[in-house]
């Protein structure tokens, strides 16, 4: 599969045709209907007395698939087509490194009520979360994209729309203008992404884009996402959607190749949690020397300790609230990981270490920013603080 890196870098997409090879787009659409029945009857047998018949399937605009959930032995061939060469592969050949792991295995369904109308205008990312959307603009720049998503349609798709570039700059003055007035009609600048079936736009997440019109159409297209590890910096989405649960439906190599990854995610949470106890315990060299394997490039470690701030305040959350796990962080696991390293009294203590920064992340009043998902918020959704580094952040320790 041929790709265009500097497409990607300057645009913020790919749209590649043939994705799912001639020969696999049947047999994919039939392990796709076999989940969507299977989830139907699920949801049908869960419905509460305020949902439609069909329940919470029936219920939503764009229903959706979770291959680590929903998948059984007639399916997982999907889960294997998400670790192929035109898919995985491709996002190696983008983020130019070979340890690409995915972070997300779902499928975007019509809806059973059919025409449930737009969706909004946004970028794949919170108002500051999981940092400025400068800082994780400059970390693209300089290390290049450390998350990439796809939707590869199954049925021929135009619901797509993108506004290419938008992933390089904060929104313009009109955008923000017509967001705020209605951010379900097209942008200035946007484009519908024409897809045939086995056709796929794979692009950063950090662009503006919209989901044009749910129709009565079949759609089942398909919508992973990965990361890289051992990769310059940080990935701007460093958690992961998908738990163990599902091994046992693959292939030996595929089943091997999700062991491995799953060691790569509690590696680099140890290396998280030993950065924490650094903070904590004020241990400079400690510190230093988790945040260089952490974020290995010079360039914009600023940018992963506020990833880490957020981070910090999950774990916080977890320790001190009745907040669920899934809705913390990724997929409620890792954080339960995490937390089994911290006493309540030491999440208190890291969080006050962070307070200081994460006083400068805010603004002075919630706001709404237009374009951003959960877009009322009181942290900045554009600029990093100013004037506050890494060791601005290392003496604010003492003040906490």
């Amino acid at each position: 599969m041929q790709v265009d890196r500097q497409q990607l870098m300057d645009e913020g997409y790919n749209i590649l045709h043939n994705v799912v090879p001639p020969d696999q787009l049947q047999p994919l659409r039939n392990s796709i209907e076999h989940m969507v029945n299977r989830k139907k009857e699920l949801s049908e047998q869960r419905r509460t007395p305020d949902q439609p018949p069909g329940g919470e399937w029936a219920a939503s605009g764009q229903p959706r698939l979770a291959f680590a959930a929903d998948c059984d032995r007639e399916s997982a061939n999907a889960i294997e087509f998400l670790l192929h060469e035109n898919t995985l592969g491709v996002a190696q050949q983008l983020m130019d490194t070979e340890d690409v792991v995915p972070h997300n295995l779902a499928c975007i369904c019509s809806a059973t009520a059919g025409e449930t109308g737009p969706a909004t205008w946004h970028r794949d990312i919170g108002p500051g979360e999981p940092a400025p959307l400068r800082g994780m603009i400059s970390n693209m720049q300089h290390h290049g994209p450390s998350y990439l998503q796809w939707n590869i349609a199954l049925y021929d798709d135009s619901v797509f729309w993108i506004v290419p570039g938008s992933h390089r700059r904060v929104n313009t003055n009109e955008e923000n203008q017509q967001l705020s007035e209605n951010a379900s009609v097209p942008l200035p600048g946007g484009m519908p992404v024409e897809l045939n079936a086995g056709d796929g736009v794979v692009y950063t997440h950090l662009l503006l884009h919209w989901g044009s019109y749910y129709s009565s159409k079949m759609r089942r297209t398909l919508h992973p996402g990965y990361r890289p590890f051992r990769f310059p910096s940080f990935p701007n989405v460093h958690w992961r959607h998908w738990e163990p649960g599902f091994y046992h439906y693959l292939s030996d190599p595929a089943r091997t190749q999700f062991e491995t990854w799953d060691t790569l995610f509690f590696t680099e949470l140890d290396l998280v949690a030993k950065i924490f106890h650094a903070i904590v315990n004020k241990d400079v060299d400690a510190f230093h020397a988790g945040l260089e394997q952490l974020h290995p490039s010079p360039h914009g470690r600023m940018v992963s300790i506020v990833m880490l701030s957020k981070l910090s305040r999950a774990l916080y959350r977890l320790k001190h609230t009745d907040t669920s796990p899934n809705s913390l962080w990724g997929n409620g696991r890792d954080i339960l990981y995490l937390g089994t390293r911290f006493t309540p009294e030491q999440t208190e203590g890291l969080w006050n270490r962070f307070g200081a920064l994460d006083k400068k992340l805010k603004t002075s009043d919630t706001e709404d920013h237009p374009g951003f998902q959960r877009s009322i918020s009181p942290y900045d959704s554009d600029n990093m603080p100013v004037d506050f580094e890494v060791a601005d952040f290392i003496v604010s320790w003492d003040n906490a």
